[in-house]
């Protein structure tokens, strides 16, 4: 495990920066979670296919289209490790159409289309997007403050789920209570719930495991950021592997990434840099066959780690602006 993880962190730096030579002038949260796209698909970045990748988003994407906003980067990226990336613009371009029958326009409803573009097929994507409708809407009556664009995507991904939407939103109602009881950031919570309710087991253990390693890396000197990081946490909770393994291999691959360009006190924290090792650990432990998000908990965590981090760059990006201007 030790040789896999110092590979995965070496390649997770030189993806990085390979993405920066090809794309400039974007946010330092996006360039990790884009990077992160090769390494979970277990490919090295290429520049210029990822500048071609690029241009054909520009090209072809409408001109306020959000796919050409803030996720461009991780959207090319998700391009660049497909076989035909043009055919697989064409396909996330069909799931976006179909969500925006379903769903108000965003960027996390473009995220959401490159997720469905993946997983699976344009027959089978207007039952996703009406079932993922009506999870939303039950998540709206739940919570009509906390629920917003962002929460699209959990409801898209919900929709994959073997369980029924009462099943599924019950649990999460059980995990938003426990998990309230140690963590203030009800939106944060919100998405952890979602997560946690994806997977089988009785609520109460799963929240607990969550609970034990969040203290784990606490005594291993680690601290896991309590907003938006912690979805990555709840990610990584529910792979099926021994707590404190994770945990280790989490805290191993954060000490490769202290001191890499890009992690100090004038860039990213270390309750991001924390994020992007669990988010690497989801990686190495994925599943051989997880074509559907409920394959199996391991398959499930690497596309939660995936996608929590990709949401976490968005809000992040998104507050720096707003701080910036």
């Amino acid at each position: 495990m030790k040789a896999r993880i110092n590979q995965i962190t070496q390649d997770f730096i030189e993806n990085r920066d390979t993405i920066k030579k090809a794309i400039k002038m974007e946010s330092s949260y996006i360039y990790p979670v884009a990077a992160n796209i090769f390494c979970a698909a277990g490919v090295k970045a290429d520049a210029d296919k990822l500048t071609g990748c690029k241009k054909i988003i520009k090209k072809n994407a409408g001109f306020a289209s959000y796919l050409k906003g803030n996720i461009m980067t991780i959207f090319a990226a998700k391009l660049c490790v497909s076989d035909d990336p043009e055919a697989q613009f064409d396909k996330v371009m069909d799931m976006y159409g179909i969500l925006k029958e379903h769903f108000k326009r965003s960027e996390y409803l473009a995220l959401l289309a490159t997720l469905l573009a993946e997983k699976t097929t344009p027959e089978e994507a207007d039952r996703i997007a009406e079932r993922g409708r009506a999870l939303y809407d039950m998540m709206k009556k739940e919570h009509p403050i906390l629920t917003s664009s962002e929460d699209n995507v959990m409801a898209g991904f919900m929709a994959f789920s073997g369980k029924s939407d009462k099943q599924l939103i019950d649990d999460a109602e059980k995990c938003y209570d426990l998990l309230r009881k140690k963590f203030s950031d009800k939106n944060t919570v919100q998405t952890v719930s979602h997560i946690l309710a994806m997977t089988d087991g009785a609520s109460e253990d799963k929240v607990n495991r969550l609970f034990r390693m969040f203290d784990m890396f606490i005594a291993s000197g680690r601290k896991f950021g309590k907003h938006y990081e912690l979805s990555t946490l709840a990610a990584i909770s529910i792979i099926e592997a021994d707590e404190k393994e994770l945990v280790d291999t989490a805290v191993e691959i954060d000490r490769l990434l202290d001191g890499q360009k890009g992690y100090g006190a004038l860039s990213l924290d270390k309750k991001t840099r924390l994020m992007h090792a669990a988010m690497l650990t989801a990686d190495l432990y994925e599943d051989s066959d997880n074509t559907l998000a409920a394959v199996s908990a391991s398959a499930l965590a690497v596309i939660a780690a995936q996608q929590a981090a990709m949401c976490a760059a968005l809000a992040a990006s998104a507050a720096a602006a707003n701080s910036g201007n």
